[in-house]
Formats: C-alpha cells, structure tokens, sequence
C-alpha cells in the first residue's frame, strides 16, 4: 500500500507539472494567435497609415502641417477595423471576448478623446490625436503586472511580452520619425530597449529572428542595446523609415517562428499529458494486478523515449557533418540548391580574380621524402592557408598536388573588392609559407610562388558523381601562366590586376617588364610587393593596421606605384 500511494504521488505530481506546463503554452499559443492580438496589430497599423497619410513634411525644425478632416474618422477606424476581424490567426471564429474588448476600447477612446483633445487634429499637448489613439491602444493592451507574474512561472510566456514592447518600440520609432523628444520619451526608449534586450536572451525565436533580420538589414544592431545609442533628443533619424519596415519584419518572421514552436510545444506536452493520465488510471485501476508489468512497462517506454532521443540528437548531429563536408566541397549557395535537388546552371561573371601557387622545387623535395611525409608535409600547408584565407573574402576551389587555386569575386559577387581581397591573401600566404617545415630538412622553409589574374569567367558544377565547383575561360589559364612564371617568394600579377588594385593606390607593385607568356604572347607584368598600411612581421600571421597611412587621401591611378621602378 505504502508503495501504491508513492508510485500514485509521484505520477499525480508528475502529472500537475507537466499539466502547468500545458496550460501555461496553451495560455502563450492562445495569446500570440488571439482575434485580440490581431485586431490590435490591423488597427494599430491601419492608424500609423492613417496618421502618416494626415502629416506632411514641415519645417527645417522638424514641425509637422496637419491635414484637414483625418481626426474626425479616428472613432470610425478604431470600430470598423477592430469589430471587423472575424477570425484569428489560426482561422478560428471570433467570440464575445473580442467584441467585449472592442466595446470597451472604443468606450475608453470616446471618453479619453472628450477630455483630452483640444481641437480636432491634436491633444492637449499639441500631439497628433492618431498618436493619442495608439497610445491608448498599447495602454490597454501592453505589459502589465500580470504579465511580469506570468514570466517568473512561465519562461513561454517571454514570447507573448516581446510581441507587446516589439509593438511598442515600432510605434516609439514612428513618434521618433515624426518629431517626437523629451526626457519622457527617451526614458521610455531606454526602458523598451532594456526589456527588449533582456527578452532576446530568453525568447529563442526573438533570437533567431532578430539575429535573421540584422543579417539582412544593417539598420539592425545584432546586439539589442545598441539601439540605445541611436536615439539623440533632437536629433532628426533619417534612417527610422528603414528601421521600422526591419522591425515589422523581425515582428512578422517573429510572431510566425514563435506561434509554431509553441504550438509544437503544446503538442508535446499535449502528447506527455494524455500518457501520464493513461499512467496515473491504470495506477488507479488495476494497480494490484499488473505492479510488476507497470514497473517494467514505464522503465521501458523511458528507455525506448531516451534511445529514440539520442538516436534523433545522432541523426542531427550527423546531418550537420554532412552539411559542412558539402560545404568544404561546393559553395553554400551550390549546395542549397543541390540539397533542394534543383538544377545549377553555369552562371558567367564579369569580374573576378583568380589566385594561383605551387611549391618550388617540390618535385625534388618529395623525390627526397617518403609518401607520407609528403601527405603530411602538403597537410600542414594546406591547413595553415585554410586557416588564413578565411579572413578573407574568397573561395578556395580546388588542390591539385601543390597547386592551390583561389577565387574572389564568386560564386558571391562583392563588388571591386575581389583583386583587393585576393592581394591582401596573396601576401598572407606567401608570409605563411615560411612557417612551414620540410619534415626531413627542419632547417629549411618551403618557398611559394604565386600568380594572380583578374578577368571574366564562368563557374558551373560539373559532373554527377563526385559534383566539382569548377572554373573556365581565359582568365584561368591567365592566371595559371602567372604562376608558372612566377619566381620563388614572389606574387606575379597581369596588368588587368595592376589597374584593379591601384584604383585605390593601396598597394606597391613593381614592373616586371615584358616577359613571354605561353599562349598569349608577350606581356607587361608587375610584381605585388606589399600593402601600403599593412605589415607583416617576423614572419607571424598577423597584419598590423596603420590607421595614419590609411587617412592618406587617395591617389590618382600610376603616381607613386612603388618602391622601385614602374
């Protein structure tokens, strides 16, 4: 008997925490999807158009003209859009909850609008009656006390609290855009912010979305309390109107992302409910008879839940390696496209630069060496310049035996930055290089030669076993011939680079001369000898920034080339 009542304890207390836990993301699920919380985003949207359709652009003070005859619909508005949601968000009809809330808001608007406005277009303090109306609105339906007591049981409910100050901080930009100031105002900024930020740690879809819409739009910090320090009293924000469209994207991928993972948490605590009272009525039933088999029975179901747990947490944990051990092999964007099982046609670029080396002399040093001493000594280089050019924009494409062949400019176009990005990588790597050892000649460093070339080329996946991420046109075997008339420690460069690079007279390039290049004839070529405000010292692979070069005012293309002879 006394173990029948603690196994019934055990269950039953089981049974109200996971119960709680239901409640608590039905109460989220029903609050995010609610006919409530959807009339009050469609209406407070409908009086932003409305009050930015009533305001035109003023003086150089930042004053705003008020358009005749917008405040007198404010009423009309605030009923037809609020009575008018007929379902949520989930499509389900609304009820009287809805037209209670609609009834007393517009009570509340009526009788604040008879104490406060003065005249027809503004309040009391001179502000427009469409802000008077919003703010109301937020009012009746912010953060409250309850809300708070909710959080501290209910971490769910951090979802439901970031939708409210999202809202809230929209419309604080809305009012910043038009003019709005005061140390009441920024007091209230700062303290949006600081909920704002302290909901991101908590809230995993606000995390996610936010850091989504800052990767997309640079009017968004990644870190929340940045925005502390974009609102300046009297200062006019030129960037607000972008801002505002980013945080109605954060709030739309947000209430989105959060509505489905508390669904899907519903469900599960759903699924543990119904399962804990199948346990907690058999416990009560037939408790005498089958003891032993229920033991044994809920020992199994949590093996059977723990493997299958771990088997999922495997499985997951596989797909990522795969997904990376793609993406070592194709580009990001190559390999969405293939995961998706779409065709990746060949795409032409205008622009790119291409970056080949080789080791010198390696045919004798690998004569000299035994095969794995080869792997190994190619390893070491290879992961060393894998390590380095990830600072870097570029792709690395291919190894071939010493050849190591490098790409800026694709398959992700950057602009005119790819012969800048190539250079810096260029003398990286040749300052690299000197680390490494020849596994059976410590004393010796392996010496590079390089060769770059800018042009035009076209990249495509080519084959269906094995698929490659390959590169074809002149400017590859450019490029190539570069290399192959480079000299030890040195970076070779065509022409086409030499006028890409000294766009910005950032670099120090020597003339070669004209040299014979196979296949194309004679060329003038230059040598790259460094980067005007970077250094390389003793032989580490850290570049030194010097910010007093960097102020020098750009040069024209062809004065002061370099240290020796053009």
């Amino acid at each position: 008997m006394v173990s029948f009542l603690a196994l019934f304890c055990a269950v039953a207390m089981d049974f109200s925490s996971s119960l709680s836990q239901w409640q608590a993301a039905q109460s989220c699920v029903s609050q995010l999807v609610s006919c409530r919380t959807r009339a009050v985003l469609q209406l407070t949207a409908e009086l932003q158009a409305a009050r930015n359709a009533c305001l035109e652009g003023g003086s150089a003070h930042g004053e705003l003209k008020v358009v005749t005859g917008c405040p007198s619909d404010v009423l009309l508005l605030v009923s037809s859009h609020c009575s008018g949601t007929e379902t949520d968000r989930l499509g389900r009809p609304c009820g009287a909850e809805l037209f209670e809330f609609c009834r007393k808001l517009w009570s509340d608007i009526s009788e604040f609008g008879n104490m406060t406005w003065r005249d027809e277009h503004r309040g009391g303090n001179g502000t427009p009656v469409f802000t008077l109306v919003i703010e109301k609105i937020l009012d009746s339906s912010g953060v409250k006390d309850v809300d708070i007591g909710l959080l501290k049981h209910s971490p769910d409910w951090a979802d439901v609290l970031a939708l409210k100050l999202l809202i809230t901080f929209q419309e604080l930009n809305y009012q910043w855009m038009l003019g709005a100031g005061g140390p009441e105002f920024q007091q209230e900024w700062s303290q949006t912010v600081a909920a704002l930020s302290v909901l991101q740690n908590m809230s995993e879809s606000f995390q996610s979305c936010w850091t989504e819409n800052a990767d997309l739009h640079q009017t968004i910090p990644k870190d929340l309390r940045f925005l502390l320090f974009i609102y300046r009293p009297g200062s006019f924000p030129e960037g607000s109107s972008t801002l505002i469209h980013s945080l109605a994207s954060v709030r739309h991928c947000f209430l989105t992302k959060a509505t489905a993972t508390l669904a899907l948490k519903w469900r599960d605590v759903s699924s543990g409910v119904s399962l804990k009272v199948c346990l907690l009525t058999i416990t009560c039933v037939i408790y005498p008879v089958v003891l032993l088999s229920f033991k044994q029975m809920t020992e199994w179901i949590q093996g059977y839940a723990h493997n299958l747990r771990e088997k999922t947490e495997d499985l997951k944990t596989q797909r990522r390696l795969a997904e990376d051990l793609l993406h070592q092999m194709l580009p990001k964007t190559v390999a969405k496209q293939l995961r998706k099982k779409q065709h990746v046609d060949a795409e032409s670029y205008e622009s790119v630069t291409i970056f080949f080396s080789d080791i010198v002399g390696f045919t004798a040093i690998s004569a000299s060496c035994t095969p794995l001493q080869v792997v190994e000594m190619l390893n070491n280089l290879y992961m060393c310049f894998d390590t380095r050019i990830d600072s870097y924009d570029v792709y690395k494409v291919e190894t071939i035996g010493d050849a190591y062949m490098v790409v800026s400019g694709l398959p992700e176009r950057n602009g005119d930055r790819h012969a800048d990005e190539i250079a810096k990588m260029s003398l990286d790597l040749v300052a690299a290089v000197r680390q490494v050892a020849i596994p059976h000649m410590q004393s010796k460093r392996l010496q590079l030669r390089a060769g770059i070339h800018t042009g035009p080329c076209v990249a495509g996946i080519v084959g269906y076993k094995m698929p490659r991420y390959c590169l074809f046109g002149d400017t590859v075997n450019t490029a190539s011939r570069m290399e192959s008339t480079s000299l030890p420690q040195k970076i070779h460069t065509s022409s086409a680079t030499y006028l890409a690079l000294m766009k910005d007279n950032a670099y120090e390039l020597q003339l070669r001369g004209e040299i014979e290049v196979k296949g194309k004839g004679k060329m003038n070529t230059y040598w790259l000898i460094g980067h005007k405000n970077y250094s390389v010292q003793n032989d580490s692979l850290v570049c030194h920034w010097n910010p007093n070069l960097s102020r020098k005012k750009k040069a024209l293309i062809g004065s002061s080339v370099s240290v020796g002879n053009v």
